[in-house]
Order: structure tokens, then sequence, then C-alpha cells
């Protein structure tokens, strides 16, 4: 009898032990998704803020002009209008486009700066269409059209940093301007279109739902 009590002693301590872990980890559970929340709100937050105070400073009329779409969820700007496109195989910034930079570039920095401590990086991307003699698959269609599109990112940011209008800007611009070349990889069946820059944000929030949520 002394045997069985002690056994049930034992095991009403296990018992105890389970039911104390198991209410330690549906706390931290608790916290993760308290913080989770939080970021996702202020996420969120910025987002809207950031996309009205563009929206209040580029009206409807100069968008379609530029041929520019700014996307309300990610705040990427794409430009779209023919005219702007890089020509098939290079990397030059046309006078139209650069026209269309003068205008807008300084005004959008202006209203990012107002966010400056949420924002990570301001990322010029280059892209490239499918075009090519041969596979477009191979490797070598492949890096050629990773430089192409790279060197096309870059000579917006050479042309955008350069502008005398932002002067004043190029110590934010060095700590937040960056240039990438995404290839082919959004490429569509119309070619032209293909050939073209998408200017971004990167914000301290994303990063901050990626150290949370790493596989999100």
């Amino acid at each position: 009898m002394f045997y069985r009590k002690k056994q049930e002693n034992h095991w009403q301590s296990i018992s105890d032990l389970m039911t104390g872990l198991m209410v330690i980890f549906l706390f931290v559970c608790l916290g993760f998704l308290y913080q989770l929340n939080q970021v996702r709100q202020k996420y969120n937050m910025e987002r809207q803020a950031i996309y009205e105070e563009l929206n209040q400073e580029f009206k409807p009329e100069e968008i379609a002009k530029w041929g520019a779409q700014i996307d309300d969820k990610t705040l990427s700007v794409t430009f779209i209008e023919p005219a702007i496109f890089f020509k098939a195989n290079s990397s030059n910034v046309n006078p139209k486009f650069k026209d269309v930079l003068d205008e807008f570039f300084p005004r959008y920095i202006k209203v990012l700066q107002k966010h400056s401590d949420s924002i990570l990086e301001v990322r010029i991307e280059g892209n490239a269409s499918r075009e090519w003699n041969g596979d477009p698959n191979s490797a070598e269609a492949y890096y050629y059209n990773m430089k192409l599109s790279q060197d096309r990112a870059f000579n917006v940011l050479q042309y955008v940093y350069a502008m005398p209008s932002v002067s004043s800007e190029r110590e934010w611009l060095q700590e937040k301007l960056r240039a990438n070349g995404a290839s082919y990889s959004k490429a569509n069946e119309n070619d032209a279109a293909s050939r073209c820059v998408e200017i971004s944000i990167r914000r301290n929030a994303e990063k901050e739902l990626e150290s949370l949520v790493p596989y999100h």
C-alpha cells in the first residue's frame, strides 16, 4: 500500500509538472502572437500612411502622364509607359525616362524621408525581357540578362543620385538607396514592357516580421 501511494504521488508530481509546462507554453504562445500582431499592425499602419502621402503628393493625372503605378500593398512604383522603357539590349536611361525621373524622384524622396526611421532601403530594381537568340532558359541567357538588368538599375540610381534637386539628400540616399537586377524573373509576354525599372521600399517592420516568422 505504501508503494502504491508513493507511485500515485510520483505520477501526481509528473502531472503537475506537465500542467505547469503547458501553462508556460501557453503564455509563451500568447506573448508571441501578441508581438506578431503588434508588428503587423505597425506594418499596416506605416504602409497606409506612406501610401496616402504618396497619393497626396502625386495627382492622378501626373501618375497617368508618367505611365506609373503605385501598388497599395507593396508601395512599389512601376513605370509602364512604353515610351520610357529601355531599348532592347540597352541599359542607357532614355531622355523620356530622365524627364519622368526629374519630376518624380525628388518629390518621392521627400515623402519617404518623413518615414526615414521606418525605412531600411529604397530599392531600384532593373528588369529584362526573355528575348534571346537561342535557349532563353540557358545559363548564358540568365547571366547576360542579370548583368543587363543590374546595369539598368545602376544607371537609374546613378542618374537620380546626381540630380541637383536631391543634392541635400545625398547622405540619406547613400544610406538607403540600392540597385538590384532581377534578370528576366518578372518578364511577361510583352518583351518591351519587361524592360522596365521598379522602385520599392523595404521597411523595418518587414525585417521584424521576417525575424518572427522566418518562413512566412
